[in-house]
């Protein structure tokens, strides 16, 4: 038995039950909490590559994971033990997309004289994303490379 896709050119075996003690904490469990949404997956090839591919995550097994290019309109199986790193965008946005008013503005400390940081800089962090606050605190320090 196998699910098809809605436009029905893709199989992917039936869907497997991660929540159980073997697979608890695994990166299986965790993909598959998140299906359907949009992931940036990185993969160690050899002893030393890091190569990505991106999409939306369409399905999980014990072997392999299943992004849907929605650019290229295609499927790509990955094998899910090279996995190394797996990014998840906020939902509905894009690599290179940033919410209205979530970013700290590049190259601003966000402190006065006093070392206070400003309301404005302080009421931005509110609304960013783990990923972007800890950018932001970087450039804080100074620590940060700027290219």
């Amino acid at each position: 038995m196998s699910e098809t896709a809605p436009n029905n050119s893709f199989n992917v075996p039936p869907d497997q039950d991660f929540n159980t003690v073997s697979f608890q904490g695994s990166m299986q469990q965790v993909l598959q909490e998140n299906i359907g949404n949009y992931v940036i997956v990185e993969f160690l090839i050899g002893t030393g590559s890091l190569i990505s591919r991106q999409g939306i995550l369409y399905s999980v097994a014990t072997q392999f994971l299943v992004l849907y290019d929605e650019f290229e309109s295609r499927y790509v199986v990955c094998d899910i033990f090279s996995v190394k790193f797996v990014t998840f965008l906020l939902p509905g946005y894009r690599p290179g997309q940033i919410p209205a008013g979530e970013a700290v503005p590049y190259g601003s400390t966000g402190t006065s004289a006093s070392g206070e940081e400003s309301t404005a800089v302080a009421s931005m962090q509110e609304a960013m994303t783990p990923a972007q606050a800890a950018y932001a605190h970087t450039i804080r320090r100074g620590t940060g490379t700027r290219r």
